[in-house]
């Protein structure tokens, strides 16, 4: 972007990334707007209140950002890997594509 202003404003003479393919890129197809933070905390907040299954389930949600099926899916057993001293889960997500949380 900078070389081609240069070139436009005629301080280099050629634009060397002319024929430069840019990478692809895919994505998301929902344009659902997420919470902000401030949200987020209060529905964690309320989560708990309710039961330590509500609790578990507006973490999963709200902090490692699965979506409800994903989530649903979650077993205890999905825990089992750490890396790096953190509990990681590990899951198919969406696509069949294989999407370490933690």
């Amino acid at each position: 972007m900078y070389i081609r202003f240069a070139h436009i404003d005629g301080l280099i003479g050629s634009d060397p990334a002319v024929y430069a393919r840019l990478p692809k890129i895919h994505r998301d197809e929902s344009r659902t707007q997420g919470l902000d933070r401030l949200e987020l905390i209060r529905f964690l907040q309320v989560a708990q209140t309710l039961t330590v299954h509500h609790g578990a389930l507006a973490y999963l949600l709200g902090i490692n950002a699965l979506r409800a099926s994903e989530a649903a899916a979650v077993r205890i057993e999905d825990y089992a890997d750490t890396l790096r001293g953190y509990r990681v889960l590990h899951l198919v997500g969406k696509g069949n594509k294989p999407a370490p949380c933690r």
